[in-house]
């Protein structure tokens, strides 16, 4: 299923001033890009860790929402693995392993443009299942 992109949208004002972009959603899987600019560098002129752990956990986090079921949720755990040196355009890939009805668990990658891996992370969401609207 391929949620229309009205649907799924980032929305956390940090990471929209971060220019995080969402480029594919739907059935548990979602596609955001960044382009590591310079504020976005370490001392070594490589993304920081902290982006792209924020990528990673955006990127799950809106997998486990690409269901529809899912009204809001909070990290309980995400473990990242740093592979290689981040530059340029940095693409995560996040796809829901599992989903219950409080938890959700979850791995991602994020990718240069050359499709080598820079990173790989799993989490686990905490997850508030949606209930019909007040009457």
């Amino acid at each position: 299923m391929t949620l229309p992109a009205a649907t799924l949208r980032i929305e956390s004002q940090f990471c929209l001033d971060q220019g995080f972009t969402l480029v594919e959603a739907g059935d548990g899987r979602v596609v955001l890009t960044c382009d590591v600019l310079p504020r976005h560098t370490n001392r070594h002129g490589n993304a920081h860790g902290g982006l792209i752990a924020t990528l990673l956990d955006t990127a799950m986090g809106m997998a486990t929402r690409a269901s529809g079921a899912v009204d809001n949720l909070g990290t309980a755990n995400l473990t990242i693995n740093y592979l290689r040196p981040a530059r340029g355009r940095i693409t995560a890939h996040a796809q829901v392993r599992r989903s219950g009805r409080t938890l959700a668990f979850c791995e991602a990658q994020v990718l240069d443009d050359d499709g080598q891996w820079l990173a790989t992370a799993s989490a686990v969401f905490a997850i508030a299942v949606r209930t019909a609207p007040p009457k």
